[in-house]
């Protein structure tokens, strides 16, 4: 029988270990959850199951392979955005798509309400944007996924309290959490809606062929700035 390893696979699967045991040692995992993620590492077939070992771990455990920095140049613009003009959401919801970058607001502010924002315009490619989040006891949803942000830096400036902000991005997608929690949480997750092909494929026995789900990368750089105090700040990186 032929063995068939991913390339670069036995190096991640050394430096994911030596997470593991780092954090072991440090007492961020109890001796059962070092072991049963220490079995799933050994028996990993491929870089993305290692990746899932490390899922919920914080950014100063990550691999610092995961930091690319070759796909941005100085040389970028700013988008011509309106950096005072501001968007509240006071006990309501708010969806928009910002498509006009000149009459588009740049800061947001929520208070006991929703608010979901997607960038969509190709003004943000290979450009530089600056938005600012403020979020009281409600929910703010940031949508960084739309193949526009191919190339783009986006400075996001977060004040969470009591609140929860959630930034969804594509694989490819580089972020770089510099805010300050106090008594917060910021979380990065891999989110995945393959399940359903799966799901469906045990129900039908296996009959029905499962076709891979394809990635639509968009490599862009996201810098997060600001507190969570109390709140809750998610990093959630889907496959589609």
């Amino acid at each position: 029988m032929n063995h068939v390893s991913e390339f670069g696979l036995p190096k991640k699967r050394k430096k994911t270990i030596d997470i593991l045991e780092k954090a072991f040692a440090d007492g961020d995992l109890d001796q059962h959850d070092y072991e049963n993620r220490l079995e799933v590492a050994l028996e990993a077939k491929s870089k993305s199951e290692l990746d899932d070992v490390l899922s919920d771990f914080p950014s100063h455990y990550k691999p610092k392979e995961t930091v690319k920095t070759s796909t941005f140049t100085s040389d970028r613009i700013a988008v011509n955005q309106d950096p005072n003009k501001l968007s509240l959401s006071i006990l309501s919801g708010r969806k928009e798509v910002l498509s006009n970058t000149a009459t588009a607001p740049s800061r947001f502010f929520t208070l006991l309400g929703e608010t979901k924002i997607t960038l969509g315009s190709e003004e943000y490619t290979n450009a530089t944007s600056r938005f600012e989040f403020i979020n009281v006891l409600g929910e703010s949803v940031i949508d960084l996924r739309d193949k526009c942000l191919e190339g783009a830096v986006i400075h996001l400036r977060v004040m969470i309290s009591l609140g929860e902000v959630k930034i969804k991005v594509a694989p490819g997608t580089i972020v770089t959490d510099q805010s300050h929690k106090v008594l917060g949480e910021n979380v990065f997750k891999k989110r995945s809606k393959t399940w359903t092909k799966k799901i469906k494929k045990a129900f039908t026995g296996g009959s029905t062929p499962v076709q891979a789900q394809s990635i639509d990368k968009v490599n862009c750089q996201i810098i997060i700035e600001g507190f969570n105090l109390l709140g809750s700040l998610n990093i959630l990186e889907y496959d589609v």
